[in-house]
């Protein structure tokens, strides 16, 4: 089971996170997407922060990392929730006793910066440009173009029927010549099928059908080829 492939000088892995050197890097932890739930009136179980923590644990032991970058969507709602930053404050300091917590700007980090945490738009290292990528970054165009892109946001996934009509949903890596897009790390976020739905950022529809889609499955990562192949395939064969 290949549970890690190298790009570049970079490994996407199974476990839903990018490795380099010693950073992890995962998007789309959405803490709080629980607590969405209860607010409206759901008899939800208040577990998830413990489950993105469980895994952001694997990862720190499993890829022996010492800093940590969340690429976006760190929390989810967008009114301020009392108990949700109760959660976001939890999550983070609990992290920081492990490794240095780097956050980046999504669309739903409202109230971050009120909670007392440094939160940046973007973040450098190597030559590679670290983004959420839910708009356009106002930076140096050149800096734009010189850097490889570490891209959030989109949740990509896709959806597939097996011989016996069952539907299978895999969370996926969407890998570009000019950018790699992460899957959500929060294992209850829906991921959005891009064989039957159009990318949501519009700073990769221009060309995200000719990004490869890498799916984390029960029997590794698997390369699907392009998502243009997939879905000329899916239109004859499923």
């Amino acid at each position: 089971m290949e549970e890690k492939i190298k790009i570049k000088d970079f490994y996407i892995t199974i476990d839903r996170c990018l490795i380099y050197k010693d950073y992890g890097i995962i998007a789309d932890t959405h803490i709080g997407f629980d607590v969405f739930f209860g607010e409206g009136g759901a008899n939800f179980p208040l577990l998830q922060k413990d489950e993105v923590i469980k895994k952001a644990l694997n990862i720190i032991e499993k890829y022996k990392i010492n800093n940590l970058i969340i690429n976006g969507d760190i929390k989810h709602n967008f009114k301020p929730y009392p108990r949700e930053i109760k959660f976001l404050k939890e999550f983070i300091d609990f992290m920081s006793e492990y490794v240095s917590i780097i956050l980046i700007k999504g669309n739903h980090d409202t109230f971050i910066s009120s909670a007392g945490y440094e939160i940046f738009d973007y973040f450098e290292i190597g030559s590679y440009l670290i983004f959420h990528g839910d708009k356009e970054l106002n930076i140096d165009k050149d800096l734009l173009r010189d850097k490889f892109w570490i891209l959030g946001h989109e949740h990509p996934s896709i959806k597939l029927r097996d011989e016996v009509g069952a539907i299978l949903k895999f969370p996926v890596y969407l890998l570009n010549k000019k950018y790699i897009v992460l899957p959500a790390f929060n294992p209850l976020s829906p991921g959005s099928d891009l064989i039957n739905n159009s990318a949501s950022s519009k700073i990769i529809k221009k060309d995200y059908l000719d990004s490869e889609v890498i799916a984390i499955t029960d029997i590794g990562l698997l390369n699907f080829g392009t998502l243009r192949e997939l879905r000329e395939f899916a239109k004859t064969h499923l």
